[in-house]
């Protein structure tokens, strides 16, 4: 499934970067993260509580920060999590890229996303929904905290 959202932000892109880049603080913002542990220079484990449709699954994460250009504010994440208890499961790439323009900040994230197990069947529109709502939230947070 591919998920493509973007959001603004009246700050600088150097100062957005900053933000996306430091996981743990940029983490606080994803609604149900918790436990973000940094495992070498650019990974780290992360637990991440959600809810689709009935279902309440909690991700033991791996989050590894790939292909960064600061000069182009650009690059992509991968993240791979299962949840044991119910044996579901998600592997995704987060490609982000960054366009300043008047002291605005547009990010782009381009996700490729596969959901496996019990969650997986409750069909694209379901977890396109908790993923628009995640990020809605995501965005709220990291605008108050940018500005």
């Amino acid at each position: 499934m591919r998920l493509e959202q973007e959001f603004q932000v009246a700050v600088p892109a150097d100062r957005v970067w900053a933000f996306l880049l430091d996981v743990p603080t940029m983490a606080a913002c994803i609604p149900g993260a918790s436990n973000v542990t940094q495992t070498g220079d650019n990974s780290y484990d992360a637990v991440v509580k959600t809810k689709i449709g009935p279902v309440t699954a909690n991700f033991g994460c791996k989050i590894v920060v790939l292909d960064l250009n600061e000069a182009t504010h650009s690059g992509a994440v991968e993240v791979s999590g299962r949840d044991g208890r119910i044996g579901g499961g998600v592997k995704a790439r987060m490609d982000m890229t960054m366009t300043e323009a008047a002291g605005e900040t547009s990010v782009r994230i381009v996700t490729d996303v596969d959901v496996l197990g019990k969650i997986g069947q409750y069909g694209h529109g379901m977890i396109a929904k908790r993923a628009d709502a995640m990020f809605d939230d995501f965005v709220a947070c990291a605008r108050a905290r940018l500005t």
